[in-house]
């Protein structure tokens, strides 16, 4: 290449390089200017020295400016060399959108980062927040509270040990102890991820929640639940359900299940609210008139139903019954009706001669009055294995028949008169060992894997969230409150106090 054409590039490439350097520059000075604070108000200035550094010391009423701020403060002191403001006593700190307290700050204007530590109150919209020590950036709106957390809004109160505040996003995450609370319902756990717009948290570990509205606790490892109502509970899920009017909630009308996994959902009309509760896995219910196992399940509040998938088993007093399918309908905290297909099983327990009385079929029908069973209706391929007993109620043979359809009805819990409808074939077995052990074919019998109620109390670990703050007001807070929110309970606890 000529010489000439390369001195030409070398000049070129030194020009780009001035360019990109005054660029930088000037945009270096622009950032500077932007986050420049200003002194408007204060009773003295005077230089010194503050731990070996030079200062420029600002002292009394100090009211400074930045182009994200306004500052309130009984001192500050500006680093000469390095880009620090450091504030004392009684600081009050305004934005376009939230006003904060606390006791020292550390501000550093070339990041926009701030260290607040003491008495530190947030408060932007209706939420407050309260905490010890907050790292805090004003562009991005981010809080990071280090040691112990209050978050306050019309909504109810939320504490942690830890944890991140989003304000743009309005969302937070909280660590170690985390406990929400208000007048519907009361949670806890040892996380949480929440977006408060949207309604919709996780959270983690060793979970208990008491949801008053619903009458209801949850117990489990973890819970997502969002504003359409949808609750998933995952881990050891727990769901103990009981009448509103009841007292004591180990009384007669409370029912728990238990399953790998419990799935909530809201169906929400005009009118009112259906809440429909799915089990998954390992599925156990359990309630006074009624109990259960299977691989699924589905419970509908409205209808007071329960259905039940693969592996299923459900039993009432001494009456087990097996099947792919069953429904059990429950009326008034008594069951009601059963209904199972295909080719369900049914083995009622007579105890008084040590027998297990047997039917099947392709659908059995069974109905109750007053938690009492009053009718058992087979129909299709109906199949009866029914033991007798004499006088001195003593076991006296079987009689075994089939026929289409079956029914068998009942007085006060014993057999009252059976009905064979179409083409019957039976016969009667006399008493024997091998009559005894008579099984149909189909058989199951497994009391058990009949659930029990739990013995373990359903209960929070935490103690209750106090009604105290963890600090006492600072005064340009409480003259906030006595001027903008005179209702505030802070300040009649302030003023009782």
């Amino acid at each position: 290449m000529d010489p000439k054409n390369i001195q030409k590039l070398y000049t070129i490439f030194i020009l780009l390089l001035a360019c990109l350097a005054v660029l930088l520059a000037g945009w270096n000075q622009e950032a500077l200017a932007q986050n420049q604070v200003n002194i408007l108000e204060a009773d003295s200035i005077q230089g010194g020295q503050y731990q070996d550094e030079r200062v420029q010391k600002i002292l009394g009423n100090v009211h400074l400016q930045s182009q994200n701020m306004e500052m309130y403060c009984d001192s500050a002191y500006q680093f000469v060399n390095r880009d620090e403001i450091r504030a004392f006593g009684n600081i009050q700190i305004n934005t376009d959108e939230e006003k904060i307290w606390a006791d020292t700050l550390r501000y550093y204007t070339n990041i926009d980062f701030s260290q607040l530590r003491g008495r530190v109150i947030i408060e932007a919209d209706s939420t407050t927040l309260f905490g010890n020590s907050v790292d805090y950036r004003f562009t991005t709106k981010v809080a990071n509270f280090l040691n112990e957390i209050r978050l306050e809004d019309q909504r109810g109160t939320l504490v942690a040990d830890s944890g991140f505040y989003y304000r743009e996003a309005d969302s937070a995450k909280f660590y170690g102890k985390v406990q929400l609370s208000d007048s519907l319902q009361y949670l806890e756990g040892d996380s949480l991820f929440s977006n408060r717009e949207t309604k919709y948290y996780e959270l983690y570990g060793d979970i208990f929640g008491d949801d008053r509205e619903n009458d209801s606790m949850i117990k489990g490892q973890y819970l997502e639940a969002d504003s359409t109502g949808r609750r998933l509970l995952e881990g050891n899920a727990w769901l103990k359900s009981f009448k509103q009017d009841t007292a004591d909630t180990a009384q007669a009308d409370t029912t728990h299940i238990r399953a790998k996994t419990i799935l909530s959902k809201e169906q929400r009309t005009l009118i009112d609210t259906t809440t429909i509760v799915f089990g998954y896995d390992s599925v156990r219910i359990w309630s006074p008139s009624f109990s259960s196992v299977s691989d699924t399940s589905k419970y509908s509040d409205s209808t007071d139903t329960f259905e039940l998938w693969s592996n299923a088993k459900s039993w009432h007093k001494q009456v087990q019954l097996t099947g792919p399918y069953i429904r059990a309908k429950i009326t008034n905290g008594d069951i009601d009706s059963l209904i199972s297909h295909p080719r369900p099983f049914s083995v009622q327990q007579d105890t008084s001669i040590d027998r297990l009385n047997q039917i099947t079929g392709d659908t059995l029908h069974a109905d109750f009055m007053e938690g009492a069973l009053h009718e058992i209706y087979v129909f299709g391929n109906s199949k009866l294995l029914r033991f007798t007993k004499n006088d001195q109620d003593q076991p006296d043979g079987a009689v075994d028949l089939s026929a289409p359809n079956i029914r068998i009805f009942f007085k006060e819990g014993e057999l009252s008169r059976m009905k064979a409808i179409g083409a019957v074939n039976g016969s009667y077995l006399p008493e024997s060992e091998k009559t005894k052990a008579r099984r149909l074919e189909g058989f199951s019998w497994n009391p058990e894997q009949r659930p029990q109620q739990p013995k373990e109390k359903m209960e929070q670990r935490f103690p209750a969230i106090r009604e105290e703050l963890f600090f006492a007001l600072p005064a340009r807070y409480i003259q906030h409150l006595e001027a903008n929110h005179p209702n505030s309970k802070w300040l009649k606890k302030e003023n009782a106090d």
